[in-house]
């Protein structure tokens, strides 16, 4: 028996004889995602849930489009042979990628992945003043003063919509620009959506990129309330100013795909360390 035949034999095996034969498993897909998972894999031992180590892995073959809209992907059981992963694995990786709408099922057709969304919203991206300042050669650093998990406040009882006995992940930062103190920052995470956050180590790691590796949450959105303020006292002192000094007020909540409140960020942010540019491209007359 030769290699081909007896490489068929065997995913005919694993297939099963009572289940018919659907030509996208064997399909240009599949043989890319066998690729990707003989070279890749996914880590077993590691503590991020496979569920979500496949979801992230699928979305990045979509973002970087290797795998290209309306490709249709192999069959749930095909991706469970695939990747060695059982069916809730695939099923709730799939549902994370349809809800970020990067895939869709279509009913007795299969899944395939979505066409690019357009956007509509208006100054509503979640872009970092950070990342902006490291690109133009900046050194930027962090340090944490508050890492809890708390009964929500007023404002993040609010937000997320919690119930009296809801809880929150709170993270302090303080963020350097080439040493000086810039940013005070409060992000708020509403705890049911984060089980055990606060035991991770996250000395060093972006929250965002946490929230993606981890729990397979990322934000799609997000609306800011810019206005002048006076520190207090506590943010005063981090912040190495005055209390006479005047500071941006920064309010943010970020959402995800389906629009649900996923992070509430409150922020000190001191323009005389670096001003704040917003680009908002070309208006037609």
């Amino acid at each position: 028996m030769n290699a081909v035949t007896d490489t068929e034999d065997r995913r005919n095996t694993a297939r099963g004889r009572g289940r018919p034969r659907n030509d996208e498993d064997e399909g240009p897909a599949a043989e890319l995602l066998h690729s990707i998972a003989a070279g890749v894999g996914l880590d077993r031992a590691g503590h991020t849930p496979l569920w979500v180590q496949l979801k992230n892995l699928l979305a990045d073959q979509i973002n970087n489009k290797t795998l290209l809209a309306d490709t249709r992907l192999p069959s749930e059981q095909a991706l469970c042979e695939i990747f060695s992963v059982s069916r809730p694995v695939v099923r709730s990786a799939l549902a994370a990628l349809s809800a970020d709408g990067l895939v869709m099922k279509v009913p007795r057709t299969g899944i395939f992945v979505s066409p690019p969304r357009i956007e509509t919203n208006f100054l509503t991206s979640n872009v970092s003043v950070h990342s902006d300042l490291e690109a133009r050669g900046h050194k930027v650093t962090s340090e944490t003063f508050l890492f809890e998990r708390s009964a929500p406040d007023e404002a993040e009882a609010r937000v997320f919509s919690l119930p009296p006995d809801g809880s929150v992940v709170r993270v302090g930062r303080i963020y350097r620009s080439d040493g000086r103190p810039i940013t005070h920052t409060l992000i708020s995470l509403p705890g049911h959506r984060v089980p055990a956050l606060e035991t991770i180590d996250i000395a060093g790691r972006s929250i965002f990129q946490i929230l993606k590796d981890v729990y397979g949450l990322t934000s799609k959105r997000a609306e800011r309330w810019f206005t002048a303020t006076m520190p207090d006292a506590e943010v005063a002192r981090r912040l190495e100013v005055e209390r006479t000094q005047p500071l941006i007020s920064i309010e943010s909540i970020a959402y995800d795909a389906n629009d649900i409140p996923l992070e509430y960020y409150r922020a000190f942010y001191n323009s005389a360390v670096a001003r704040i540019h917003v680009s908002t491209g070309t208006f037609a007359n």
